[in-house]
């Protein structure tokens, strides 16, 4: 029988074998989950949910592979399992980074280039055969690569079946090195987005509070007084408002209405709250046409460069960022295995083999959890709805045992 050529006993290989076995099928159990929401109601299609729908799939497959353990090393590491397992793994546990590159992508254009949910929704084909396209290529090509002095590219590897000990260049060459590659570039992305959002929320409170202070001058008829905070303004609001400041058949009334419902709302005072839509519109109509025309430039001009972006786009990103977590803390403790191993020539340490072990299975329940509190709301309408037919069916069932009933006790 096949021995395992690293330092660690057969007790601690069981271990590792039991800790895979265990995290993939909490890992499967997600993913299904994923899949079968997705599928079953439109209430789950979310921007976001749409990729991890798609990457719940990789998922998926490659929780085939990591469920195999260390089976496929028991009698050869060079047969059909072997190479299958090692097949599997090479393909799709990288695929889960590039699909948070997918996002992080997403993100940069509903930021910086304003696409909206249509045109983002027509770029998912591309990343579909991008994230599994691309990590295809050098797991096909390590099913016919091998030489004399090191065999096949797949076998012993410790943890399972896949690029063997021999061939340990290209653990880090083709997986960890572009892995970690993508994680440094998707980092780039969101500190970018990030600074920008705060530069934004800076200059949205410098423009908007010296309106607000204008606005809270003015005489409202009922002597209505403005209090409140301030909230950000989607981008649309400034780009119509902008779009009638320049239109050729605006009127000075309709510049006066640059200030209306859509540029602020307020949260503590709820005489405004209840007050007639009329309220703020005869507000804006009281302010002077030169500080009226001041402001609408200056809003123009934000909109104009992309200055304020929308409640949705932030929240993409927010949820964007928990998948980009998810993805470090798969990542982390495998990458230090591997580096310490191959620093201290093979020599592996049962801790750190316990640690990745752990977190690489469990891409899909990490990915399954960001897609629950994405769609939090639309799973307890889900499980309301399932109740409730459930109360139907039952009724129903019980309606002729009820007359029947009701027929025996007359007679």
């Amino acid at each position: 029988m096949y021995q395992h050529s690293t330092q660690l006993s057969r007790h601690q290989q069981s271990v590792l074998s039991i800790i895979e076995r265990v995290c993939s099928c909490v890992s499967v159990v997600g993913s299904g989950v994923v899949i079968a929401t997705f599928v079953s109601s439109r209430e789950f299609r979310k921007p976001i949910n749409r990729l991890i729908f798609y990457a719940s799939w990789g998922n998926l497959l490659s929780n085939v592979a990591t469920l195999i353990a260390e089976s496929s090393l028991q009698d050869s590491p060079h047969g059909a399992l072997c190479q299958f397992q090692g097949f599997m793994i090479q393909w799709f546990l990288p695929a889960d980074s590039l699909w948070a590159l997918a996002m992080a992508y997403n993100v940069y254009l509903a930021f910086f280039k304003h696409y909206d949910t249509r045109r983002l929704g027509m770029l998912e084909w591309k990343y579909v055969l991008f994230c599994y396209g691309v990590p295809f290529i050098p797991a096909f090509v390590y099913l016919f690569l091998s030489s004399e002095s090191r065999g096949k590219v797949y076998g012993d590897s410790v943890l399972w079946c896949w690029v063997s000990l021999q061939w340990d260049f290209l653990q880090i060459a083709v997986f960890y090195g572009p892995v970690w590659f993508i994680i440094l570039l998707i980092l780039a992305i969101y500190i970018r987005v990030g600074l920008t959002i705060w530069r934004q929320r800076r200059e949205l409170r410098k423009i908007i509070r010296p309106t607000f202070e204008l606005a809270t001058d003015t005489t409202v008829s009922g002597d209505v007084d403005l209090h409140g905070t301030v909230q950000p303004v989607p981008l649309d609001s400034f780009r119509r408002h902008s779009t009638r400041e320049r239109s050729p058949t605006s009127t000075p009334n309709s510049s006066h209405r640059i200030i209306s419902p859509d540029v602020w709302s307020t949260q503590n005072h709820a005489g405004l709250r209840n007050a007639p839509p009329g309220t703020a519109v005869s507000v804006s109509s009281n302010v002077s046409p030169t500080a009226s025309t001041s402001i609408s430039h200056h809003n123009y001009d934000l909109g104009r460069s992309g200055a304020y972006t929308s409640p949705a786009s932030e929240a993409y990103y927010k949820y964007a960022l928990l998948f980009f977590a998810a993805l470090i803390v798969t990542w982390v403790p495998s990458s230090i295995n591997r580096v310490y191993a191959l620093a201290a020539s093979n020599h592996y340490v049962f801790g750190l083999s316990c640690a990745s072990s752990f977190a690489l299975p469990l891409q899909g329940f990490w990915n399954s959890l960001i897609y629950i509190t994405v769609s939090w709301h639309a799973i307890v309408t889900w499980f309301r709805h399932v109740g409730n037919q459930a109360r139907r069916t039952s009724s129903a069932t019980l309606r002729p045992l009820k007359s029947s009933l009701r027929r025996l006790s007359r007679d």
